[in-house]
């Protein structure tokens, strides 16, 4: 992955704390990308050097180069995050950032919230999303609600499409096909029309899956979990004068998956998930492009249904059930560069947002509910880079939710610039919090009983970085990371399986340190190496977090032994990590099915790609995963993907 290029990967993504750092000194040899990468950290660009956080980033060249399909597929080579997938493509995925819980990452798409009001605790399902319209995945680690407000405890994960282009004409298309019926296709096209700049892409994606029951499971009855996704995504941009442009985007995202219940396979159970976001955004620019303003409206439609047919394990099925969740939201956003001196440089920001989320249900073992809330939210910032070195930077955001006390959230942070050590050092404190959902506080069913009384939860955090890397030869670099954070979260969620409902339960305490190491030799070989250590608990009762390992590694070797040849190799640590447990045999609360927490094994994957290009604009690719066919289990008693090819044909035109 091109992730973790020393610097080239400190991306500027929503938090609360950004400037603009001095390059390396001119006798270092930077690694490659190193001050290209930006991105909108505060709704604006921003410098990618000097982020008080750690920032990751997947960009075009992996998602091609890797054969990473799913969102799923991307995030699980990103160090400090554990990604949970109940099954294959389709299937449930949670994605725990340096030891929070899943539903602390916030997801974005282009900026554009992602996380489902309709799901339990409004979390986002990263296993049913596919890349091909995608230039980049930015992920943040570490909290940001002093920028975006609640959900962001641990994390944000920001998708970026493709737009724009030299010519306007279909741009690109690919075709894959591999073992487990699995199949793909996409075409998109990208181009500038004089002042209008655009992107669409259309995506196709199936297979026929796997068992998702675990081999072990005594009730496997031995039925493939198929999926099925289709994305269509539009956006656009029009420069209707020099000082103003109109942004619109749209997407739309449909998938239909099987899949099972914990410890019993499902004949006949399944679902479907689709979505649809679109947004509106007028841009001025003024005072010869220092003022910066952006309003926003738009909206993100999230429906899931589901349904259980008879088989041997239930003779009468399930009822069908749905549920809807609807955010509105609108925003003005203004930014200003501060005219530069001799010693200080930087600039603020300000801004104002509000949405209003509801939710329905109906049907299944679902009471009917219908629910809706309103949030209004304000921030500034304020960046300023001093002495050429020394970067300091701030922001404040004051959230007032329509059933809840009013919420204050900041964060601080600086950025010391080493060029004799080629690198940086950094530190940050900040604050976030989390919204129970209106499902966790509101939503009656046989298996929750809502607690309209929860009460948000709240973050602390600290982190302290150091880069460090030395140039190797013409056009080598070495380069080494170390990162120490440490999180507390008062007023913890979690459900209670006695009470079948959530319940502020106490404290969590998280720490622990990641580690990389990055070499690369010119553009022939790109080796990466990253170990995460986490320590999450319960502070109250002293039990480990659940789905959160203890260690975790990632690896990736990258090599092009002649120029149209590029070969890449990956592998994955997962160490062991506490669970729910169920019995074999059993649906989930009936029987006795849950049987309380354990232990569930680590397990190690490799995975090989390759990719020759037959000219400049087509190239043949082929992906192993899981090449030694590890048996293993991300939750307890659901299989994890076993052995996959696939082999496929690319044109850039």
């Amino acid at each position: 992955m091109t992730s973790q290029r020393y610097i080239s990967t400190i991306l500027a993504l929503p938090l609360p704390l950004f400037m603009a750092s001095p390059a390396l000194a001119e006798d270092q040899v930077a690694p490659q990308d190193a001050n290209e990468i930006v991105v909108t950290a505060t709704r604006s660009s921003s410098s990618a050097e000097s982020i008080p956080a750690r920032v990751d980033v997947v960009t075009r060249e992996d998602i091609e180069l890797k054969g990473l399909v799913t969102a799923a597929d991307a995030l699980k080579s990103v160090p400090g995050l554990s990604v949970v997938q109940s099954g294959g493509a389709g299937s449930l995925t949670s994605v725990f950032s340096r030891g929070t819980n899943s539903k602390h990452t916030l997801a974005l798409y282009d900026g554009i919230r992602l996380n489902d009001a309709s799901t339990p605790n409004g979390q986002f399902n990263f296993g049913s999303d596919t890349l091909g319209d995608l230039e980049r995945i930015e992920v943040l680690r570490g909290p940001a609600s002093a920028v975006y407000g609640s959900d962001a405890i641990g994390g944000v994960i920001n998708f970026i499409p493709r737009i724009g282009g030299a010519r306007p004409i279909i741009d690109y298309a690919e075709v894959a096909a591999g073992n487990l019926d699995t199949y793909r296709g996409l075409a998109g096209a990208r181009g500038t029309m004089g002042a209008f700049s655009y992107g669409l892409t259309a995506e196709y994606f199936e297979t026929g899956g796997f068992n998702n029951v675990a081999d072990r499971i005594s009730d496997n009855l031995g039925e493939r979990d198929g999926s099925n996704f289709v994305t269509v995504t539009g956006n656009g941009e029009l420069a209707v004068t020099e000082g103003l442009t109109i942004r619109g985007l749209a997407r739309y995202r449909e998938a239909e998956s099987d899949f099972d219940d914990a410890a019993l396979d499902r004949i006949g159970r399944g679902g479907k998930d689709r979505y649809f976001l679109w947004r509106i955004a007028p841009r001025l620019t003024a005072m010869n492009g220092q003022y910066q303003g952006d309003l926003e409206f738009g909206q993100a439609d999230n429906k899931r249904s589901e349904w259980d047919r008879p088989d041997v394990n239930n003779e009468f099925g399930g009822p069908d059930s749905e549920a809807t969740g609807l955010r509105t939201f609108a925003a003005w956003r203004n930014r200003i560069e501060l005219t530069p001196s001799e010693t200080v440089s930087g600039s603020l920001s300000a801004g104002i947002e509000w949405q209003k989320e509801k939710i329905t249900t109906a049907g299944g073992y679902n009471d009917p509910l219908a629910r809706s809330e309103a949030l209004t939210g304000f921030y500034g910032l304020a960046q300023l880079a001093l002495a050429e070195r020394v970067e300091l930077s701030g922001s404040l955001r004051h959230d007032d939710p329509e059933f809840f006390d009013a919420v204050t959230t900041w964060n601080a942070g600086a950025v010391l610039d080493l060029p004799e050590m080629g690198g940086r050092a950094y530190i940050s404190y900040g604050t976030s919090f989390k919204a129970p959902s209106l499902s966790e506080r509101f939503a009656e069913s046989a298996y929750n009983v809502g607690n309209p009384d929860l009460k948000p939860e709240h973050g602390e955090s600290f982190e302290v970085g150091l880069d460090a890397g030395v140039g190797i030869g013409a056009a080598g670099w070495l380069g080494l990371t170390a990162t120490y954070f440490d999180t507390t979260i008062q007023d913890l969620i979690e459900y209670d399986y006695a009470l079948l409902a959530n319940i502020n339960v106490g404290r969590a305490k998280i720490d622990g340190f990641e580690l990389g190491l990055n070499a690369q030799a010119a553009e022939i070989v790109d080796l990466q190496v990253n170990y995460t250590r986490t320590n999450a608990f319960n502070d109250t009762t002293g039990e480990r977090l659940l789905r959160r390992p203890k260690h975790g590694w990632t690896a990736s070797l990258t090599v092009s032994p002649v120029e149209r040849l590029a070969l890449s190799a990956d592998y994955f640590r997962r160490g062991v990590r506490e669970d729910v447990i169920y019995a074999p045999g059993s649906d989930f609360g009936a029987g006795g099915g849950y049987l309380g927490n354990g232990t569930v094994p680590g397990y190690d994957l490799v995975n090989f790609s390759a990719r020759y290009r037959l000219t400049e604009a087509f190239e043949l690719f082929a992906n192993l995963r899981n090449a030694f066919d590890e048996k293993y289990e991300e939750p307890d008693s659901y299989r994890g993907a076993p052995r996959t090819w696939t082999v496929g044909a690319r044109a850039h035109f």
